[in-house]
């Protein structure tokens, strides 16, 4: 028989119910459920946990390690700073301790090993990008979250957001996929990566002594819910580890395409970043390469091999 490679698999509610329930304190019965979602195999995969008692959870399963160059220390390392977090009153979803008093656990899947861990439960809806109150809550807890880590630290190692991870593997990975009747196109992408790399050479070295510390990662609307009373609380920091606070910005930027939307919308978001932590002008003037960066790195995202499960959306036959 022919052996054959398991690009993704997708573990069974029941068996995610089994694992809460002997791993961690929540009263019987459990019950989980596959979050709705698209097939795409650099996403974790995430369930909803319902306990006995009526509280819910979400268990997030992560993709393979090795898509993202990742070990368990990079897993520890945001299981400590989400707690960090929470215990500095920010609003976050904070991973929940098991039995064995750790927050992280490992199964062998089929396409390889993949670690989870189970997190409290955001409530509300996703951020609106039209409302100005959130959008200045957005930046101001972002800052929050920046200043408030300065003092985090950790005995476990993650991987730094520099141009090695931004740039150079992204682009390395466009090249090995491009097709050669395209090749113009990538010389377009190539150029514009390198002159924002070139003109980050001229600002990184003035940055102030906290401008790299760190960051989400990838802030957008989707992932920071408001309750009915407007209260945030912000999730999915899969893409966290120390990097430029200015890039972080420049990612929620993009991330919501406020260059393009009403001026009063990146206006109200700044105002409330300001407020905590004011950019100095050479973070300011970083924004504006990053946000090419930020778009180059995204192009390398999907050009992951097996990135999507299959080539065509479904539609009616």
């Amino acid at each position: 028989m022919t052996p054959i490679r398991i690009a993704r698999s997708f573990i069974a509610a029941e068996s995610v119910a089994e694992i809460v329930a002997a791993e961690y304190d929540c009263p019987p019965p459990v019950s989980a459920k596959l979050f709705s979602k698209l097939l795409r195999t650099q996403d974790n995969d995430h369930y909803l946990v319902t306990a006995g008692d009526g509280q819910q959870y979400a268990f997030r399963l992560y993709q393979q390690g090795n898509r993202f160059r990742k070990v368990e220390s990079d897993y520890l390392y945001e299981m400590d700073w989400l707690n960090f977090l929470k215990d500095h009153q920010l609003p976050v979803s904070y991973p929940i301790r098991r039995r064995d008093g750790g927050y992280l656990g490992r199964l062998d899947a089929p396409e390889g090993t993949r670690y989870y861990a189970l997190f409290s439960l955001a409530y509300g809806d996703p951020m609106s990008l039209k409302d100005p109150e959130q959008l200045y809550t957005m930046g101001e807890t972002m800052g929050r979250v920046h200043v408030v880590s300065n003092d985090f630290t950790s005995p476990h190692t993650r991987k730094p957001i520099d141009l090695t991870y931004l740039l150079d593997r992204p682009l390395e990975r466009i090249g090995r996929t491009w097709t050669d009747d395209r090749v113009a196109n990538l010389d377009l992408v190539t150029a514009a990566a390198e002159e924002a790399r070139d003109e980050l050479a001229g600002l990184l070295g003035k940055f102030p002594a906290d401008g790299w510390g760190p960051i989400g990662g990838d802030f957008h609307q989707g992932s920071v819910f408001f309750d009915e009373t407007n209260r945030p609380t912000f999730f999915n920091f899969d893409l966290c580890g120390p990097g430029w606070r200015a890039y972080d910005v420049a990612a929620f930027l993009s991330n919501g395409n406020l260059m393009h939307a009403p001026a009063e919308r990146a206006e109200a978001f700044f105002a409330g970043y300001f407020a905590v932590r004011p950019l100095t002008d050479e973070e300011h003037a970083a924004v504006a390469p990053f946000l090419t960066i930020r778009r180059v790195w995204l192009m390398g995202a999907f050009a992951r091999e097996d990135g999507l499960v299959g080539h065509t959306f479904m539609g009616s036959i």
